[in-house]
């Protein structure tokens, strides 16, 4: 019975360690390391969006609101001093006005000079089912009623927008908007330049990225007096003139906020 009793032990302790190897949770590092968080900020043009459907005014004069305005962000790298990378993989963050700060992993201690990721997800994770993964199952981020065919949205911004061509109309003026980025050409990599100072991870003490997004970016060079570029819902809209050039605006909306 008592070497019964040291087998059922050594068979728990085991069974135990195992189980460990596969929480992150529970692994020690084998290097100093820390948490990292990016911290984003929506805007719209210098203005901070507050709460949805506030109408703002840019810089230009034009006035502006977002009723939705949110993203998918995946592929996350850290660039280190010397130029190497390090990846931080399967996180994705569905970024959404309300929330800033998204965690995304532990890192190693030492200086990053810069950021880099995409918007969107991979082809893989583009044709997972919304079941798979959190950050999928959210109905404003698909194309049809169902997330599947057709992918996934990964950029949604609409509001309302003055569509004046002086762009000094007033409230009354604005008229509404709706861009649904997606498919391949809404899959953008985003090159943050090199930061000053570099990011300085540390031991145990939390390093965040403060970054703001910038969703009037998405309308440099459209022609917003003419309707017919006011509305991008479906795949074919991502393929034309107006949703090829929307999407590679895309990469301008970021920015660091120190």
């Amino acid at each position: 019975m008592k070497q019964l009793s040291i087998m059922l032990i050594s068979a728990l302790l085991i069974i135990t360690s195992a189980c460990n190897k596969h929480d992150n949770t529970t692994v020690t590092p084998t290097v100093d390391s820390t948490k990292l968080y990016f911290h984003l900020h929506t805007n719209l043009d210098t203005n901070e969006v507050e709460a949805y459907n506030e109408v703002y005014e840019m810089e230009s004069g034009r006035k502006i609101s977002a009723s939705i305005a949110q993203l998918y962000i995946s592929g996350i790298q850290l660039v280190k001093e010397d130029g190497s990378l390090y990846s931080i993989p399967g996180t994705i963050i569905y970024k959404v006005q309300e929330t800033e700060p998204y965690y995304l992993g532990m890192i190693p201690v030492g200086n990053y000079k810069s950021v880099r990721f995409h918007i969107g997800l991979d082809d893989a994770t583009n044709a997972l089912a919304a079941t798979a993964n959190e950050a999928l199952n959210h109905s404003e981020m698909w194309f049809n009623a169902a997330a599947q065919p057709g992918g996934y949205v990964y950029v949604n911004f609409a509001g309302m927008v003055d569509t004046t061509t002086n762009g000094d109309g007033s409230e009354a003026q604005m008229q509404p908007f709706s861009y649904k980025l997606g498919t391949s050409a809404a899959y953008k990599e985003v090159d943050m330049p090199d930061h000053d100072p570099a990011f300085n991870a540390q031991k145990d003490i939390i390093q965040y990225v403060h970054m703001s997004i910038d969703y009037s970016k998405l309308l440099d060079g459209v022609q917003l007096n003419n309707n017919a570029n006011l509305s991008i819902t479906d795949a074919a809209g991502n393929a034309s003139v107006l949703g090829i050039a929307i999407n590679n605006n895309i990469p301008a909306m970021f920015s660091y906020e120190d």
